[in-house]
């Protein structure tokens, strides 16, 4: 698991099919997790496969990961 710092930037890009759906830049985040908290709220009504991508610009390190977005509604 690659670790993030809350004084790490983070730059988020989630795409499906191509096209971008959302692409943030966030700092003060502790987890991965709560990234994907965060962006899936931020997409609240979106359903399908689509593509997170990460990238760690303090770190230098990026990872990317489907995932399946359904109409549950996130609170």
């Amino acid at each position: 698991m690659k670790e993030i710092l809350p004084t790490d930037i983070i730059y988020a890009t989630v795409t499906q099919r191509g096209r971008v759906l959302a692409s943030i830049k966030l700092k003060g985040m502790k987890t991965i997790g709560e990234i994907y908290n965060y962006i899936k709220r931020l997409l609240e009504g979106s359903i399908g496969l689509v593509t997170f991508s990460l990238r760690n610009s303090s770190q230098g390190w990026r990872d990317e990961r489907n995932i399946m977005l359904s109409r549950v509604t996130l609170r």
